[in-house]
């Protein structure tokens, strides 16, 4: 099996290396060597297969971890399902200009918040994309929810800071590859990494109700983000990527209670730009920058974001190759398996602690490719947790 997937690995490298013009478009991988087993990576609950006994968490968030967004769809409808929104006017649409129209209102604020779905990785891919066009503005510190914010020790985010390729440990949503990529994005522009999420100290009391256990975790949340505006300098501004409902600046019905965004404007009295991805989703091509629908909160977000819902060609996502990313047909040896296989690709100078650039949960005889954008990869196969395990 080894010396097949070499010369599928040749193959690919002789194509790569014709003219200096094909090199620049080029995917290179080679094999890192026969399939492990999940526990050999130390990283095992991030690979458990969703329908599994033993299964725990959200299946459509862990379905897209192992790149079946497909998967994820099936198992969560309303994500993928249309939920049509007029367009803003004055508005903007497609990629660039929603990402310009986005950068030139930051340009008056100190904070941003931009949500996402768990789920939706296209939303990842946005937020990578306005990274890029924030931090000539003045943004130098990117703060997501999913870090991990340890109160004994430094966060992950920040013993890692150093390194050029974002660290597996990093936190839990991070470990999807196209989250990986809005990492290495931040880390590419400069940006400081850090860590708000409500740590133990902060939590509710143990057999709390879930709306008390709620208003502390947004307490804690908008205090720890205020924590750290107080260390930047004055010219510094702030991105703060969150889940869902976390951007409303609007008090969220049936409760009325206020979520981290609106409770860090109280906090800080700074006004942040709040953007939301979640509210709307077309069945056009293109995103769009619409109106926030009547039975959404007023003043719930300053700019929703209508994407376009997500479709699959060969079982991945289709916005992926219109963003430049190129098919690679795994070879027959890792298709035909009697069992199922996870393939990951890193680039080939990184260690297995970087996350990788994409990942792949095929069953036998399933024929889906590998979304790489142009590069030398290594390719590294894992055997799934056993059931139950």
């Amino acid at each position: 099996m080894i010396a097949r997937l070499a010369v599928w690995a040749g193959a690919l490298l002789l194509t790569g290396c014709t003219t200096p013009q094909m090199r620049e478009t080029a995917v290179t991988v080679s094999m890192a060597g026969p399939p492990v087993s999940a526990e050999q990576t130390g990283m095992a609950i991030f690979y458990r297969v969703p329908g599994n006994p033993g299964f725990f968490g959200a299946v459509d968030q862990q379905w897209s971890v192992l790149g079946r967004e497909d998967r994820a769809a099936a198992a969560k409808v309303e994500e993928y399902a249309v939920r049509p929104c007029a367009p803003a006017s004055p508005g903007a649409s497609g990629r660039r200009e929603v990402i310009e129209t986005i950068a030139a209102k930051a340009v008056d604020h100190r904070i941003v918040i931009v949500n996402e779905s768990h789920t939706v990785t296209r939303h990842r891919d946005t937020i990578r994309e306005l990274l890029g066009a924030l931090r000539p503005l003045g943004y130098t510190v990117y703060a997501a929810e999913t870090f991990q914010n340890r109160e004994d020790r430094p966060d992950p985010v920040e013993e890692t800071a150093t390194l050029p390729y974002p660290d597996v440990n990093s936190g839990t949503y991070t470990f999807e590859p196209v989250f990986g990529r809005a990492l290495r994005e931040a880390k590419r522009q400069g940006y400081r990494l850090a860590a708000y999420e409500e740590t133990k100290r902060q939590e509710a009391p143990r057999g709390s109700d879930r709306l008390a256990r709620m208003v502390a975790r947004e307490s804690a949340q908008a205090q720890n983000l205020a924590a750290i505006l107080a260390t930047m300098g004055p010219n510094e501004k702030l991105v703060v990527h969150v889940g869902y409902n976390h951007a409303s600046e609007a008090p969220m019905p049936p409760t009325g209670e206020r979520w981290m965004a609106a409770r860090l404007k109280a906090l800080t009295g700074l006004d942040p730009l709040t953007v939301s991805q979640t509210v709307c989703a077309s069945d056009g091509d293109v995103p769009f920058l619409a109106e926030l629908p009547s039975n959404q909160p007023p003043g719930l977000v300053d700019l929703v974001l209508s994407q376009p819902v997500a479709r699959f060609d060969r079982s991945r996502p289709a916005w992926r190759r219109q963003a430049g990313d190129l098919a690679i047909d795994l070879p027959a040896e890792l298709r035909e398996r009697s069992g199922p296989l996870i393939i990951e690709a890193f680039r080939a100078d990184e260690p297995f602690d970087a996350i990788s650039i994409d990942r792949l949960y095929i069953e036998p005889e399933e024929d889906i490719p590998l979304l790489l954008p142009p590069g030398r990869y290594k390719i590294r196969a894992i055997v799934p947790p056993v059931p139950g395990r």
